[in-house]
């Protein structure tokens, strides 16, 4: 080990054999105190100096103390005998300051921590000379006293794994903001688990809200702590989601991508090889599904390919839609107070006209903020156009969709910002084929029809295909067929973005938990 430095005498050396006798004095003290490694005789070490010429003695190494290098041989002289104790400190302090000052007493730091010296064994230096190195005891501390430990932390065991995910893999249920939630207790595999909500709001109208979910539990006296995160789903997160399945309505020619849920029992038919194709998960809330008559088995393995699940809980559809009035103001809206026919145009202009009187076509730049179009009590609107932009249109009656509606930019390519709502309190209507024109008829947007999604005069002779590219939620759906096949194609984006203020369910699903818990203290 590197011992340190050697202090440097202030001023020159006296030649005085008294001062050379109270120096050796104090040195035999030092070595009577320090303590002197394991098999090992203490050593007392003396400045020797002649009258004619002073020199500092180097320190044999085995001393612990530091020699100088620059020191000259001595020439021996007969020391003077030490003084009692009582009589060498008040001498030491009133020496001259031309006095040398003793030479610094050096302990080799210990490699263990306990093997360091305790301070009351070391020898402070007088008011005169510079104080004696500390590291040897910086070094020596011990290695258990260590600010900010990190509380210890244990693995989730099977049993916790099964029981987060059979009780909070998803939740249904509403918060109240104002009131605090009464934790939820429970018991799995023997072990009780304690959650607490808090509702985590979402960052702005495009983002989706969330819970934060404190878990505990106790287990060998101590208790365990763990975080979860669980989103809240909007309506648009599922491909196709309906609250009362139709008796009178099957599904058949239709293609539907992304997660489907009914909240009633499922009617599907089929016809030759023709039958109905689910891309994502299907979830049946009340019951489960039939299937009409047609040839031969149909496989349940073929038929839902990503999984089926019955007999879930419930998604409500809200009283009324999102309250829209404190976030729409006059620079980010337009309100309609009579039935009206919109378009929308690539550069990022909607336009529209009164249906009601002969007024001029009006316009507006959408902006690239969200941008609000809404109707007044029994208005109606028609939409039509290319979006660019984030909208949403919301009426408490209908919404008429006369002819294609399309993004600016493909929703499939990276990038691509525009979105469109259409909210209706009542119904979302496909219009006559003498209005669409014949083919296929395009839809991109997320769809929320309260009451019933309706395709007018779906028993007119076969036109194409109605293709929806984002999602559709609806109370109940009219028949599409034999005018339309229908295929729902999921915009992928909606699994983490909306369009502006689209309705929010009240179902909310694990998103992510670290797997381990946090030892918080002792078990009560």
């Amino acid at each position: 080990m590197r011992p340190p430095q050697p202090l440097k005498p202030r001023r020159a050396a006296i030649a005085s054999l008294i001062g050379h006798a109270v120096t050796l004095a104090v040195l035999a003290l030092v070595s009577m105190r320090t303590p002197t490694p394991s098999g090992e005789s203490p050593l007392i070490f003396a400045e020797l100096v002649t009258a004619r010429e002073p020199a500092v003695a180097p320190a044999p190494a085995s001393s612990g103390v530091a020699a100088d290098d620059t020191s000259v041989e001595p020439t021996p002289a007969a020391p003077a005998a030490p003084e009692p104790l009582a009589d060498v400190e008040p001498e030491i302090a009133r020496l001259p300051e031309s006095a040398p000052p003793a030479p610094p007493v050096e302990r080799e730091p210990a490699v263990e921590p306990s093997d360091a010296p305790p301070l009351e064994n070391v020898v402070e230096a007088p008011d005169e000379l510079p104080p004696a190195p500390v590291v040897a005891e910086e070094r020596s501390a011990p290695a258990t006293a260590e600010p900010d430990a990190v509380a210890p932390t244990r693995a989730f065991a099977s049993h916790d794994e099964r029981a987060v995910l059979r009780k909070l893999s998803s939740w249904t249920g509403r918060f109240d903001a104002e009131e605090p939630d009464e934790p939820l207790t429970w018991r799995e595999d023997g072990q009780e688990y304690t959650a607490v909500f808090k509702q985590l709001p979402a960052g702005d109208a495009m983002g989706m809200a969330a819970l934060a979910v404190e878990l505990s539990t106790e287990r060998d006296g101590e208790r365990l702590v763990t975080e979860l995160r669980m989103n809240r789903l909007a309506f648009s997160n599922f491909g196709q989601f309906v609250d009362r399945w139709d008796p009178d309505v099957s599904l058949h020619d239709d293609v539907i991508d992304g997660r489907f849920h009914s909240n009633t029992e499922l009617i599907i038919g089929r016809t030759g090889r023709t039958a109905p194709e689910f891309r994502g998960k299907v979830t049946i809330a009340g019951g489960s599904y039939t299937t009409g008559s047609g040839p031969g088995f149909i496989s349940r393995r073929k038929l839902f390919p990503a999984g089926i699940e019955t007999r879930t809980r419930r998604i409500e559809l809200p009283n009324r839609g999102a309250a829209l009035e404190a976030i729409a103001g006059p620079e980010n809206s337009q309100r309609f107070e009579r039935d009206a026919a919109i378009t929308f145009h690539a550069d990022g202009i909607v336009s529209w006209r009164d249906l009601e009187t002969s007024a001029e076509e009006a316009s507006r730049a959408l902006g690239a903020e969200p941008f609000y179009l809404l109707a007044f009590e029994n208005v109606d609107l028609e939409i039509r156009g290319t979006v660019n932009g984030k909208v949403l249109v919301y009426t408490p009656e209908s919404i008429v969709v006369v002819d294609d509606v399309r993004y600016a930019v493909d929703p499939r390519t990276p990038h691509a910002d525009d979105y469109l709502g259409l909210v209706a309190e009542r119904t979302v209507e496909i219009a006559e084929p003498d209005v669409t024109g014949p083919g296929d008829l395009e839809v991109f947007a997320s769809i929320y029809a309260r009451q019933r999604f309706v395709v007018r005069s779906f028993n007119s002779r076969r036109s194409g295909t109605l293709v929806i590219h984002g999602s559709l939620t609806a109370g109940t759906l009219t028949a599409s067929e034999p005018r339309y096949a229908t295929k729902i194609e999921f915009d992928k984006r909606l699994t983490t973005m909306r369009a502006p203020s689209f309705p929010l369910s009240d179902r909310y699903e694990l998103d992510s938990t670290n797997g381990e818990w946090r030892v918080v203290g002792a078990a009560n």
